[in-house]
């Protein structure tokens, strides 16, 4: 058989594409003789530079996936309501239409993952309550749907632009203020027993920093910016 899918040079790029698109439907699902089509399609469609690029980690996914999808609905249509219609756009454009949903669909994803990270770095603020030992463990959670608020907040704990996490601080130990507390129970959450240790202070002193001053410059903040955001205070259940 002649293989039909080498159109001579010279022809219009559009009547090659319509003629290669047409050879490839005449042919079985899955044949060799159609998948060479797809192969001279494809091939032509990256040589043209008018498909879709940008610079995200994603992007070769995403473009595997739309590969995939330009070969089940080229023709038939397998996975999509309709296959592709040469009357109602160019190869290229359908093609690019869903890269870009594919891309969106790779970008919210990572999204949704960052804000799930950085919802368990940040507001997670621990503070301990006991009868004697202060070994039990209260957990301040504010959480928020939004990613970019979390990622304000963090922000803000970091540059302290007013300077007001440092200056509520453990009397004697400026070193021990709300922006190192806030900070470390961000990055990797320990037991107040545990910074008490390290800090050389006792575990309720951290306790009282945490509940009073640290909470409320947060919720101050979150209120000045807007967020619909309740931090709940630590509450000790001492007799």
């Amino acid at each position: 058989m002649t293989d039909e899918c080498n159109p001579s040079e010279g022809e219009d790029h559009l009547s090659d594409e319509l003629e290669l698109i047409t050879e490839a439907c005449g042919h079985l699902p899955g044949s060799s003789q159609r998948r060479r089509c797809l192969d001279r399609l494809i091939r032509d469609i990256i040589k043209s530079g008018k498909l879709w690029k940008e610079n995200t980690p994603y992007y070769p996914d995403a473009l595997q996936q739309t590969w995939i999808y330009f070969a089940n609905n080229l023709c038939e249509a397998t996975t999509a309501k309709r296959p592709y219609d040469p009357e109602t756009s160019r190869l290229t454009t359908w093609l690019n239409a869903y890269l870009r949903n594919r891309l969106l669909d790779f970008r919210l994803e990572e999204q949704r993952e960052r804000a799930e990270r950085s919802r368990r770095r940040i507001v997670s603020l621990q503070g301990v309550q006991d009868e004697e030992t202060l070994n039990s463990i209260d957990k301040i959670e504010a959480v928020t749907d939004s990613f970019f608020y979390l990622q304000e907040i963090l922000e803000w704990i970091e540059i302290d632009p007013n300077n007001e996490l440092k200056s509520r601080h453990v009397r004697g130990k400026p070193q021990i203020n709300c922006q190192v507390l806030l900070q470390r129970q961000c990055s990797s959450p320990q037991s107040l027993q545990e910074l008490a240790k390290e800090f050389g202070c006792a575990a309720s002193t951290l306790y009282d920093l945490l509940n009073n001053d640290c909470r409320h410059l947060l919720q101050q903040f979150c209120e000045d910016q807007g967020y619909q955001i309740n931090i709940p205070g630590v509450y000790s259940n001492e007799r």
